[in-house]
């Protein structure tokens, strides 16, 4: 009987592996090409018997996460959209999002009290029962709750299989945690399930982008995001360190108010000489009286 030369020698190793796997032949695996110019290389090698048991990853998910704002004491949601880790329990990942990470954008703020985490999301029959921490109730009790529970029930309602949310506590839905009544604290009959309340103010405007500390290299600005205001009209500024406007105009969102639709627009101007900390203005002008009836202010750096 002939001996296998080196060459195929390792190529029949290899190719026993990579079958007992049950899996298709994967960038690295060992080609025909590679049997003709003799024994694969040490990295090849390395490859095929990494791949065993290899899982493909899953993509990042891009889901909206709601926060509170409050502009000349008036309350609003805004929408952000945020990326996270691919997984099938999208609804839990959103509300892990909506109490770990602070908002991108100026000015919202995180609705419950710090501290407060996820015990667990099960979904059944259209309901989704939101379990919290007890360091929720950290958080002022009564009518204060009102739109940061609807931060919680705008997030998780995003998802078509999720029409109402229940919340618990410490696994309660009624009665006391810590000493405290949930229905006095949430200002809400126990157990009621939540939807979304029309009377719940959303922001006109939320950003996509620039967000704060983006380096805007040349002399052109993009501005993307969701608006819900007068005539889809949009007005865009940005003013350099010193307050003055070194580029104005505007964008029309896809829907006028009172829908929301998807805007673009941009801002060209002359660039300075070296790195500054300039500010984007995003606002909606009154149609009555021309002042602004709500914006956005970001944070961006500007320069050569």
């Amino acid at each position: 009987m002939r001996r296998l030369t080196p060459g195929l020698g390792v190529f029949a190793m290899l190719w026993v592996l990579t079958a007992c796997t049950g899996e298709p032949r994967a960038q690295g695996a060992v080609t025909q090409a590679q049997v003709g110019a003799g024994a694969p290389s040490a990295s090849t090698v390395a490859a095929v018997l990494d791949q065993r048991g290899a899982r493909p990853a899953r993509p990042h998910l891009r889901l909206h996460v709601f926060y509170p704002r409050t502009i000349d004491g008036r309350q609003y949601l805004v929408p952000e959209r945020h990326s996270v880790p691919g997984t099938s329990a999208v609804a839990a990942a959103a509300v892990d999002e909506l109490l770990r990470r602070r908002p991108v954008f100026p000015g919202s703020h995180p609705p419950f009290a710090a501290g407060t985490h996820l015990r667990g999301v099960r979904i059944g029959g259209g309901t989704a029962t939101v379990d919290l921490s007890r360091e929720v109730l950290r958080g002022r009790p009564g009518d204060a709750q009102r739109y940061p529970l609807q931060a919680l029930v705008h997030t998780v309602t995003q998802f078509r299989t999720v029409k109402r949310v229940v919340v618990a506590v410490e696994g309660r839905v009624s009665g006391t945690v810590a000493g405290v009544s949930l229905a006095e604290f949430w200002d809400v009959a126990p157990g009621e399930a939540l939807v979304r309340d029309p009377a719940v103010r959303l922001a006109p405007i939320s950003l996509v982008g620039p967000g704060p500390g983006t380096v805007i290299e040349g002399g052109r600005l993009v501005v993307t995001g969701e608006a819900s205001v007068h005539e889809g009209t949009v007005s865009l500024r940005l003013r350099d360190g010193e307050g003055r406007v070194m580029a104005q105009g505007y964008t029309t969102a896809a829907t006028a108010a009172p829908g929301r639709g998807p805007f673009s627009g941009a801002l060209t101007f002359v660039a300075p000489g070296q790195p500054q900390r300039w500010t984007l203005e995003v606002f909606e002008v009154s149609a009555a009286d021309g002042s602004i009836v709500y914006a956005v202010h970001v944070p961006v750096w500007v320069g050569r």
